[in-house]
């Protein structure tokens, strides 16, 4: 079994920032080859001498057959090497090694001396298309330096390598841990206390099987002196489900130590009673109050060690989960119903979102009924139609377009009538001629609208009581009276989202449907403070439609309205997700580029240029330009401004300095 860390861990992104520093920290031209010559990253800019010799076949061939030959050399010693080349030229190799894998770091392209370079120039220099004439030219672009300097740098670019990608992995390794016990955790969170314990198993195995991408898991408990499967999924789950292992070997040790174990003998394997299908298993002990009540098997898989860490953290949070399973049973069995209707009610006060609300509302309503389904229904204002806003239970892919009229079927007469109806047997009630579904278990069922004073605003069905009995009197007081509660969360949730709509026109332009200055404001001082507390860079653009007045001259203001709504929309699909354009005023705009240096910026602002300039609709008549046009001014925090008057200040200077030199460009400051 593997214990080695997945290769995933050792991220391309990361190898390719450490070889761009690099690169500029020490002025070589660095690349990185895998152990076989395989080139995995190009140098950020190439050695001018080393690529003039590669455009002549010889050369070429010369320099790919000296790289292969090398690499493998170095790949196999696992030691720094200088080189001679081609063309005389030294290059150093930097075998990198991390996780069993190999990087090969190449660089140099360097002259011991000046005489060297000339000798090679003189005797050989035609034959790679090197004139004799640019001999004293070529003597100026060349790097000279000595062995020691060459494989001293060599060593340090080593040390550094290693040092950063080291770094790197460790990241992505926590990174990997904090995403799965993020997700774990979230998972057992929602483990609702109503929950049976094969419920959990099935928790659990998807876990192992999607999260830790496991072969085959089984869930086992004592059955007097054997260990019986509970649950099992994956590949070998027919013949897992069946198992039954005996108390010896490596489960004794596992039930000794309350640890995990893992074994690979086949000897051991057979002597469980597991069949010759199985070539590996790791044991992890489920334990409740220092007893081990399961055992979680995992078959057939490599385990790195670090998840079989989170792995075991998780059986001991399962045990924990039984534990609680077990004080919820004894309590909910002492509680009135009154009491589990208050404590239902309170979990719904949080809750502002609609979306979450109906959810909550149906989910707590099954919960406290004891049944397998439920939907909400509501009527939206002005319409006639109830649809479905939450379901459990019920796929909700199937309920998205259902509408049901006032006054039909059960739920429109219910809504209409504003009684509730409760029934033991829908096939047998004369007054409804509905027949039972075959995928409901059960033929009873109610229904009870939802009410916010004397208005009725929705209703609400569950059916299948979880028991197989009907539904009781006893079942209608208790959803009723919960349902009441549900009621005023909703009207409160619909003044939540109107005051949160109210907000949303608060920060947005009304013609454009941007930002706002205000809004702009805003979003600049946070940029401001996140970028200097980080140590960051952002850019920001103004942009300004050019020869507007004349257009709004000629063409009138209503025209210039939807000039200024269509290059908004314009604008707004060439930027990035990141980014954030706000209307600064009149016929300009501003946009913020966080994380953005000089030449991004300037490639973000020409994509909306030029998508203005070719995008946008000509319909003028009088207007005597051809296309409608912007100048845009950037400039860049902290380089061109580190408060927000400078920085603004010398954006404006950006733009009006394109404006100067003919409109329709962008113009970046310090360029």
């Amino acid at each position: 079994m593997s214990h080695n860390v997945s290769l995933e861990l050792i991220d391309i992104n990361t190898v390719s920032s450490i070889q761009n520093s690099l690169s500029h920290l020490t002025g070589f031209s660095l690349s990185v080859y895998g152990e076989k010559g395989n080139l995995i990253l190009p140098p950020v800019s190439e050695d001018k001498f080393l690529s003039a010799l590669k455009a002549s076949q010889k050369g070429r061939d010369e320099y790919n057959d000296f790289l292969k030959r090398s690499i493998e050399k170095v790949a196999h010693r696992r030691d720094v090497s200088v080189i001679k080349g081609p063309a005389a030229q030294y290059y150093f190799f930097i075998p990198v090694c991390m996780n069993n894998v190999t990087f090969v770091i190449t660089g140099g392209g360097v002259f011991f001396s000046t005489k060297e370079f000339e000798d090679f120039y003189i005797k050989d220099g035609e034959s790679y298309g090197f004139p004799l004439p640019q001999l004293k030219s070529w003597s100026q672009e060349i790097f000279v330096s000595d062995y020691v300097a060459i494989h001293e740098a060599s060593r340090y670019l080593q040390f550094l390598f290693n040092l950063f990608l080291k770094c790197g992995y460790e990241n992505n390794l926590n990174e990997k841990k904090y995403r799965l016990t993020k997700t774990i955790l979230s998972l057992i969170s929602n483990i609702e206390l109503d929950k049976k314990a094969d419920e959990v198993y099935e928790l659990l195995i998807d876990v192992l099987l999607f999260l830790f991408s496991a072969d085959s898991v089984s869930i086992m408990v004592k059955d007097n002196e054997l260990f019986r499967s509970q649950r099992a999924g994956g590949r070998l789950k027919e013949h897992l489900q069946t198992m039954r292992l005996k108390s010896t070997g490596v489960i004794t040790e596992v039930l000794e130590k309350q640890r995990p174990l893992h074994s690979e003998d086949m000897m051991e394997i057979l002597k469980l009673g597991l069949s010759d299908e199985v070539t590996s298993i790791y044991l992890f002990p489920i334990v409740l109050k220092n007893r081990v009540i399961g055992l979680l098997g995992i078959f057939n898989s490599p385990i790195a060690q670090e998840d079989a860490d989170v792995i075991f953290d998780l059986c001991r949070i399962i045990g924990f989960v039984f534990r609680l399973l077990d004080l919820q049973s004894i309590y909910d069995r002492r509680l009135k119903n009154i009491h589990v209707l208050d404590l239902a009610t309170t979990r719904l006060n949080p809750v502002k979102e609609p979306e979450m609300l109906y959810d909550a509302i149906v989910d707590l309503s099954v919960h406290l009924i004891g049944a397998e389904r439920g939907s909400l229904m509501l009527i939206e204002d002005g319409s006639s139609y109830l649809t479905i806003k939450a379901a459990k239970g019920i796929n909700k892919l199937l309920l998205k377009e259902i509408r049901i009229k006032l006054g039909e079927g059960i739920a429109g007469r219910v809504f209409k009538e504003g009684v509730p109806l409760i029934m033991d047997d829908i096939e047998r009630n004369g007054k409804v001629l509905l027949k039972r579904r075959p995928n409901y278990k059960t033929s009873s069922f109610m229904s009870i609208p939802l009410k916010a004073g004397e208005k009725t605003i929705g209703v609400f069905n569950i059916s299948d009581k979880v028991t197989g009995e009907i539904f009781s009197e006893e079942d209608m007081a208790i959803l009723q009276s919960f349902l009441s509660y549900a009621s005023i969360a909703l009207e409160r949730s619909m003044y939540y989202s109107l005051a949160g709509h109210l907000r949303e026109l608060s920060i947005t332009d009304a013609l454009t449907g941007l930002f706002n200055r205000r809004y702009f404001e805003e979003r600049f001082f946070e940029e401001l403070q996140r970028s200097e507390r980080h140590n960051l860079s952002f850019s920001l653009a103004m942009m300004d439609i050019d020869d507007f007045k004349l257009f709004n001259d000629t063409e009138g203001h209503l025209a210039g309205d939807e000039v200024l709504k269509n290059i908004a929309n314009i604008a707004k699909d060439s930027l990035r997700v990141i980014d954030v354009i706000a209307r600064f005023g009149g016929e300009e705009f501003a946009v913020i580029m966080p994380q953005t240096e000089k030449k991004e910026a300037f490639l973000v602002a020409e994509r909306i240029r030029k998508s203005i300039k070719e995008q946008l609709p000509t319909t003028w008549k009088v207007f005597p330009k051809d296309t409608i046009t912007i100048t845009i001014g950037v400039a860049v925090f902290p380089s061109d401004g580190k408060d927000r008057v400078e920085l603004i200040r010398n954006t404006d200077r950006a733009l009006y300095k394109g404006k100067m030199e003919g409109k329709d460009k962008t113009v970046v400051w310090g360029w």
